[in-house]
């Protein structure tokens, strides 16, 4: 695939990935629709995109509401007449220490990084069903099949949408020659995990390469970086028992809160 012309949609435009991702789609002089909740830093991000002689609108966009995510695709439509390829990278990552167990903090995690790619697919797939094509690329995470002690609420949320699109893949392709992608990132180095010591974590810009790469290759999951890859996939092949040995502080690592009992 190449991304001149091509219209596409952002979630989560502001930081980390998905800011990379935009910014190096506009050098390749892509149609770029872009969103996030902080509206200031769209401007300054569309301004910046634009000054490459890229087309790029924005639209503030909460993905926890249902009416925002229709508005932002129903003005990429309207704007461009067409959507040829949605990332969605929009999320969160917020400890769940067993501790002080919060079922708020799950339904949170999972409303902004599961229901938020739900409501975009919902939205975006009788339009990419008309015109008979498109890429839906949205982010997992690389440990999707093993729990990590702390973060279930975030590990949950992304091992739904891994199983979600896994789920669309063949009958979308097979029925409707559309494209969903699951981006499975190990550990990058973004303001989520700023206050976390992740050895190993690759740039946002590294990461935004990768991602378009895979995209551009048309491959159906994009994993990165290699050296996390195997590690994970090795890990994957240890039985519970083993599984369950490895040192708590060790998954959680560092920087994670050591809160007082409930």
């Amino acid at each position: 695939m190449d991304f001149e012309n091509k219209v596409v949609l952002i979630s989560g435009a502001t930081g980390g990935m998905g800011e990379e991702i935009v910014k190096q789609l506009g050098k390749e002089k892509a149609k770029l629709a872009i969103f996030a909740r902080r509206e200031e830093k769209l401007k300054e991000l569309s301004d910046e995109i634009k000054s490459y002689g890229t087309e790029c609108i924005y639209k503030k966009c909460d993905v926890k509401k249902i009416e925002d995510i229709k508005e932002a695709v129903k003005f990429t439509k309207e704007t461009y007449g067409k959507i040829d390829v949605a990332i969605l990278t929009a999320g969160v990552l917020i400890p769940n220490p067993i501790e002080t167990f919060d079922a708020s903090i799950i339904k949170n995690t999972m409303d902004i990084n599961f229901m938020g790619s739900v409501y975009f697919i919902e939205n975006l797939f009788p339009i990419m069903k008309a015109q008979g094509f498109g890429t839906i690329a949205v982010a997992s995470t690389l440990p999707d099949k093993r729990g990590l002690a702390g973060w279930g609420a975030y590990g949950a949320s992304k091992a739904a949408v891994s199983w979600l699109l896994e789920s669309l893949r063949a009958e979308a392709k097979q029925k409707y020659n559309i494209n969903f992608i699951t981006i499975k990132p190990g550990t990058v180095d973004t303001p989520m995990i700023q206050n976390y010591e992740r050895p190993g974590a690759v740039s946002p810009q590294k990461a935004a390469e990768f991602i378009i790469k895979g995209i551009k290759k048309g491959k159906r999951e994009i994993e990165f970086p290699l050296i996390q890859v195997i590690l994970i996939k090795l890990r994957n092949l240890f039985p519970p028992w083993a599984y369950d040995k490895i040192p708590v502080e060790m998954q959680k690592g560092g920087g994670y809160p050591n809160p007082k009992e409930k």
